[in-house]
């Protein structure tokens, strides 16, 4: 295993979303997630890779510049794959090292030093989790069938 590898973790976000039906068509069902401004995706042979460039705030996976969806077979049958990347969760953990070090060089910068590190390591934390609970939803809810959007769920 690489280094780069062991380490990968903090920046991106992996799960599975077991597939109800094997035949369903999982990509047709995840289409309406990415037509967004800026997404562009890949076809392949059961996998889906999409990247996104400067997404507006209201995109789901906005936080997530680029990811791989595939269909895999697992013990328990077909599942739903991804692999999703986010360069603000490593700007967010990265984030805390030059605050604390200057709060620590710096005697007038001590308190707004450490105060900004323990921000930028509070949204890491949380949005670590956030985000990859949201997007795990946001799969599983569209593979159910139901609609995670509040415009689809108004009747017209």
């Amino acid at each position: 295993m690489s280094w780069l590898r062991a380490i990968d973790w903090i920046w991106h976000v992996r799960g599975s979303v077991p597939l109800s039906d094997p035949y369903q068509n999982a990509f047709e069902a995840l289409e309406p997630v990415f037509e967004e401004r800026g997404t562009t995706l890949e076809h392949g042979a059961g996998t889906l890779t999409f990247h996104k460039d400067n997404p507006d705030s209201q995109d789901k996976l906005a936080s997530f510049e680029r990811g791989t969806l595939q269909i895999v077979e697992t013990d328990t049958g077909s599942a739903l794959r991804y692999d999703l990347t986010s360069h603000p969760l490593l700007w967010c953990f990265v984030a805390p090292a030059p605050f604390a070090a200057l709060a620590y060089a710096a005697q007038p910068m001590r308190i707004p030093g450490y105060v900004f590190a323990g921000i930028f390591a509070a949204l890491y934390i949380a949005g670590r989790f956030i985000e990859q609970r949201n997007a795990h939803k946001l799969f599983r809810d569209r593979l159910a069938g139901t609609s995670t959007d509040s415009a689809e769920a108004v009747p017209a």
